[in-house]
């Protein structure tokens, strides 16, 4: 479950993580309401977010409205056997771990996150770019660091991350 706001190729690579962990990915995308209330106001509205989500080709399946804290009973509910989340904490508006109960049930795995890339990063480069700063691209070290954020070898992109279902480069 998760926001899915402003989708990178770190929620990408998450879910090619997840969908490698069984044989079934399905997704929870939460609406504006919950996001609105723990995280703050979203940058793309639900609708928008369920089909960029529902593009990324290692999702079979999502669900719209997904509560912000996880229960056994929305496992149970669309039929999953266990719960997939980043390496980093999640917490409700007063400070509760949204993941609690399926991690206290033992149905929940952990995938690692993306170096070099988080919405909060591209946020605030998207503040720093001007008119100005863009015709200056070239020249500019901090921009620059951004230009190619698929980490060191042995990360955990892959060359599977960059084929179509065929096995071709795209």
């Amino acid at each position: 479950m998760e926001s899915y706001d402003m989708v990178h190729y770190g929620h990408s690579n998450q879910l090619r993580q997840a969908r490698a962990m069984g044989d079934y990915l399905v997704v929870g995308v939460h609406t504006d309401a919950e996001i609105s209330k723990h995280k703050g106001p979203p940058v793309f509205t639900q609708e928008e977010r369920y089909k960029m989500v529902k593009a990324i080709k290692w999702v079979d399946e999502i669900v719209p409205g997904a509560p912000y804290v996880t229960t056994l009973e929305t496992l149970d509910k669309y039929s999953c056997d266990f719960c997939v989340h980043g390496n980093d904490i999640t917490l409700t508006v007063d400070g509760k771990d949204t993941y609690e109960e399926v991690k206290n049930a033992g149905r929940y795995r952990e995938c690692k996150r993306t170096q070099g890339v988080s919405t909060t990063d591209l946020v605030g480069r998207m503040l720093l770019m001007t008119k100005a700063h863009h015709s200056n691209i070239d020249e500019d070290v901090d921009y620059q660091k951004h230009k190619d954020n698929f980490g060191k070898p042995g990360d955990t992109l892959t060359k599977l991350d960059f084929e179509n279902d065929d096995g071709e480069m795209t």
